[in-house]
């Protein structure tokens, strides 16, 4: 009974001792009944620990609503300014050339970089990956604008959508969307992604100024690839190989903590 009336007495010092405010003398006493009793030493360690300070349910309330109005505000802020670049263009247009011709293209380009913006922000859940896909299918659209009004509207140049830029878009899309199946899938560190894409797009950069009639003969294969296609050959080794050695450590640490 003594002994639990002295760990009474040493709790309720406790707290004074933690902030320094009981004498030597005390500091000593309660010093050696800690070395002895279990208890009151885990009651000390525990009041060392520091306090978690809960938010809130108004706070926090307060704070999602805050977080809304500012993106409402960035969004007004967005769509005026997209609104008055269009009308902008749209009188320029109309009073230079008589009628509406580049104006299709400066509307399909912010429509380009808006529509998967907003996407990725209020997306929900895999935003990034529904961007992704929107913006893929926007840059096709686009270039399909880009093609009419050049050629039809305008009278410029020939047809080369389905011919250079359609073919193009799509294996730049492949390459693309096989290097974030990687990552998604096969769950790949970004380095080891990037390495892959970077891979990928080597012969994707080939056969890109192919379709765009950049080579004539051999001699221009071999000059592209000194130039251009070595170096990006070296960047993707390297990347591939230190995304491969982070990858194999990783499955090692997780082999061993299991």
């Amino acid at each position: 009974m003594e002994q639990r009336l002295e760990c009474d007495t040493v709790r309720d010092l406790l707290p004074m001792y933690i902030d320094n405010m009981t004498s030597e003398s005390t500091n000593k006493s309660i010093e050696a009944h800690i070395a002895q009793c279990e208890e009151c030493r885990a009651v000390l360690e525990q009041m060392k620990q520091p306090i978690p300070v809960e938010t809130a349910p108004e706070v926090k309330a307060f704070k999602k609503y805050l977080k809304k109005s500012r993106m409402s505000i960035f969004y007004w802020i967005m769509g005026v300014s997209a609104f008055i670049a269009l009308l902008t263009c749209f009188i320029v247009n109309l009073v230079i050339d008589k009628q509406l011709t580049w104006f299709y293209i400066v509307a399909g380009g912010i429509a380009t970089a808006y529509i998967p913006g907003y996407i990725a922000i209020n997306g929900g859940r895999n935003r990034i990956l529904k961007a992704m896909a929107v913006l893929n299918l926007c840059a096709l659209a686009f270039l399909g604008v880009i093609q009419v009004v050049l050629y039809y509207l305008m009278e410029y140049g020939d047809l080369w959508f389905w011919k250079i830029g359609l073919p193009v878009a799509v294996l730049w899309s492949v390459i693309l969307w096989l290097s974030v199946a990687c990552y998604v899938f096969l769950r790949t560190n970004m380095v080891l992604t990037i390495g892959i894409l970077a891979a990928l797009a080597v012969p994707g950069n080939y056969y890109t100024n192919y379709l765009s009639g950049q080579y004539d003969g051999l001699r221009m294969y071999f000059f592209s690839f000194v130039s251009n296609g070595l170096g990006n050959t070296v960047i993707a080794v390297i990347l591939l190989i230190v995304g491969i050695t982070i990858q194999g450590r990783k499955k090692k640490n997780k082999r061993s903590e299991g």
